[in-house]
């Protein structure tokens, strides 16, 4: 059940940094991405860690899912550092790290929050983690995953 509450956790802050504003332009997925990530890397230190991290934990548990073999070590690392650069940098604010630095990184969240939640409950599942979930919520981050 950890690993159910770690995917919860990780799933809820990434809803969490989507819901924050970010200045709409019409991009293709792929632009958006690309621009999110080469301004990420100009910003504050934080955000661009971030931005690796998410890459990461995006491959570590694509690779989880693909060798059907689950590393709950390293999906615990992940998850806890996830939330530890979210926290640093929520508490830093919007204003002490610029509007830029802040929109890149409800960005980044946007980008990989529903692919790492995605994974993270394939993982999950795998191990037969979401047993015993309640059903209603399940059913909510199903209807996110989509």
């Amino acid at each position: 059940m950890t690993q159910a509450r770690n995917i919860l956790f990780v799933a809820l802050t990434f809803m969490y940094a989507a819901c924050a504003s970010e200045p709409k332009v019409d991009e293709t997925p792929e632009q958006k991405e690309e621009r999110a990530m080469d301004e990420a890397a100009a910003c504050d230190p934080l955000v661009g860690e971030f931005r690796d991290l998410m890459v990461d934990y995006e491959k570590a548990l694509g690779e989880m899912v693909a060798a059907k073999k689950v590393d709950a070590a390293r999906q615990e690392e992940l998850a806890t550092k996830a939330k530890d650069l979210s926290d640093r940098i929520e508490a830093r604010g919007e204003k002490a790290l610029g509007v830029k630095c802040w929109s890149e990184f409800n960005t980044i969240g946007k980008t990989y929050g529903p692919r790492i939640m995605k994974l993270g409950i394939e993982v999950a599942m795998m191990e037969g983690g979401m047993q015993g979930m309640d059903p209603a919520l399940m059913e909510q981050l199903q209807k996110v995953m989509q």
